[in-house]
């Protein structure tokens, strides 16, 4: 709430945060940032710092910008005020130009210890059983971790316990009618990346370790039992092959349809 850091963010994203109400954007939110903001965002920093030294404009994710907002952009990190500091925030730093990228220091930011976002959750008045299972969650990002509340726990737990469904029916309808359910690229990406953590909190339950989601501790040690590593490690690999596919803009049905249908064969061994 600083009054000189300047956050820039996809429409969408402010919307997923309560940073702006969708009744008050005339379309969909977008989930780029566009020239429009990034020209906001330089007027904005013409100004002198109201009361800091510095005046600071955070742009995430900074792959959202599309490429004439990056170009805009790119005059002012050419010649920034003397007292401005930009954060680009990125997980695919290597998408954005590379007139952008040449005038940036690239810093590298490694994940958050879980038991560090469960404090920072605890902190922040979360009870402590549900910031522990939001920091397992969390894959090392506190924003994450804040973003995972009961509600989405629930869904998630749902998700996981339809994957098992369908990996273990005893034909393919199930997978085949969940694969179209998510079939948009994003929510096939997150059901893939649900059946990854899913596969280790198996791989973890097998070397006797505990699941950190309560409800699906019984299902996981069920499963578990059920799997040898080897089986198991190899449905591992065909989620990072369906993510990866899936951040290479593959078709969010077909990968989705591949990995549950492979996750069935590998179950029948």
């Amino acid at each position: 709430m600083h009054p000189d850091v300047t956050w820039v963010l996809p429409q969408a994203e402010a919307v997923a945060r309560g940073l702006v109400s969708r009744g008050d954007l005339e379309a969909a939110p977008s989930r780029e940032i566009r020239v429009d903001e990034v020209r906001a965002l330089s007027r904005r920093l013409s100004l002198a710092p109201a009361i800091g030294r510095r005046k600071v404009a955070i742009v995430t994710p900074a792959e959202a910008l599309n490429e004439r907002a990056q170009n805009t952009l790119l005059k002012t990190l050419e010649e920034p005020a003397a007292v401005t500091t930009f954060v680009l925030v990125s997980s695919e730093p290597d998408s954005l130009l590379a007139t952008v990228r040449s005038r940036c220091l690239r810093v590298q930011l490694t994940p958050l210890r879980a038991e560090i976002i469960e404090a920072l959750l605890v902190e922040r008045g979360v009870p402590a059983a549900e910031a522990k299972q939001r920091a397992a969650r969390a894959g090392g990002s506190l924003g994450r971790g804040l973003a995972l509340d009961a509600e989405e726990l629930t869904r998630r737990e749902g998700l996981v316990r339809e994957l098992e469904r369908a990996a273990s029916a005893p034909d393919e309808r199930q997978a085949l009618d969940l694969a179209e359910a998510h079939g948009e690229r994003e929510a096939a990406h997150e059901v893939a990346g649900i059946a990854q953590q899913w596969t280790r909190d198996l791989l973890v339950c097998q070397a006797g370790g505990a699941v950190d989601a309560n409800e699906l501790g019984e299902l996981a040690q069920k499963v578990a039992s059920q799997n040898p590593p080897g089986r198991l490690l190899e449905q591992a690999a065909a989620c990072a092959d369906a993510l990866e596919a899936l951040d290479q803009n593959g078709n969010g049905r077909l990968q989705l349809e591949r990995l549950l249908l492979r996750m069935r064969e590998m179950r029948r061994g």
